[in-house]
């Protein structure tokens, strides 16, 4: 990583730590040429099926084969997608392990930080440059991760092997929340490093940390943005592709039923609601154009908790170091 345009603690930050630096690409060149090759290995299935002729759905016994590979390719294809975007789950994790461990911990445990304070760094710019060189990898890379992922995934095999924007590695995969998460992830990390100290410690606190809330935030999501809710008959085709929450059958007196409430055969569901009182479906959902409303909320909600951490640490910082 070149450091000719980069001075002072900078410099220093990212010389010092320019193998794990250059660990990081080497690791999203392998994410970026999965979700390429998922694409165009689909592509590739799609070519071959057209060009043995045959169809999807095709009753002719010659097409067997031909179609048996199409379904076979679009699932490795779907895989490879699946792969990265639980890569992209547990990047913040990462993120914030490194930064707490061998970015912050180790040099406070070794004693290190002490030969730059002599050299007329102040505490705090020595931290803003433990963060900023990180930072500005995590702004350039994800970014393009989730651009590439976003691309992949809609225009690649999902829409033969379903998979939905609200499952939560794919939605925690495009979009602007795996910034956050990552930006999230580096904050956390940085308070949990210079809270512990200890960089074997800091790492394992720092990922459990960030997993924390991670989860807290998946848990939450449902309630970022208000839901919308039907009532009548054949909800299923009115809130296709949408992120049902709850559904069941309401009463004529408006109380509802939900489908848990009549554990039974599938054929004996609909009679066990009736005989309840049952009268009509109903279900409470966030469409598909929920999903940037639900992104930017949780974009907030991770930028704050972010500034909030760091705030902390660089008060720590200077209650412990002045």
């Amino acid at each position: 990583m070149s450091t000719i345009a980069l001075k002072g603690p900078y410099w220093t930050t990212t010389r010092q730590h320019r193998k794990a630096l250059w660990v990081v690409i080497a690791l999203a060149v392998p994410a970026a040429a999965a979700l390429v090759t998922s694409r165009l290995w689909a592509d590739g299935t799609v070519e071959a099926l057209r060009a043995a002729g045959c169809a999807v759905g095709s009753t002719d016994r010659a097409c067997f084969q031909a179609e048996r590979e199409y379904w076979d390719g679009l699932w490795t294809a779907r895989h490879l997608v699946e792969y990265t975007a639980l890569g992209m789950l547990v990047l913040p994790g990462l993120v914030g392990a490194f930064v707490a461990g061998p970015m912050l911990a180790r040099e406070l445990e070794s004693g290190t930080y002490k030969l730059a304070w002599t050299q007329s760094v102040s505490p705090a710019r020595w931290l803003a440059a433990k963060l900023a060189v990180p930072a500005a990898l995590v702004v350039v890379l994800v970014p393009l991760l989730s651009l590439l992922f976003s691309w992949a995934w809609r225009t690649g095999p999902a829409n033969d092997y379903p998979t939905y924007w609200y499952d939560p590695n794919v939605y925690a995969s495009h979009g602007v929340v795996p910034l956050a998460h990552a930006l999230l992830g580096l904050g956390l990390g940085t308070a949990v490093g210079l809270l512990v100290r200890r960089t074997v410690v800091a790492m394992g606190v720092a990922a459990l940390v960030t997993g924390l809330a991670l989860a807290a935030l998946a848990w939450a999501r449902p309630g970022l943005w208000p839901v919308e809710t039907l009532t009548g008959r054949e909800l299923s085709l009115r809130v296709s592709d949408a992120w049902v929450l709850e559904n069941g059958m309401v009463t004529a007196s408006g109380e509802r039923i939900g489908w848990d409430a009549c554990h039974t055969y599938a054929g004996e569901s609909l009679a066990c609601m009736t005989g309840r009182g049952g009268v009509a479906d109903y279900a409470d959902f966030h469409p598909s154009s929920h999903f940037w409303p639900l992104q930017l909320v949780e974009t907030g909600v991770c930028l704050a908790v972010t500034a909030l951490a760091l705030l902390a640490a660089f008060r720590l910082l200077r209650t412990r170091h002045g």
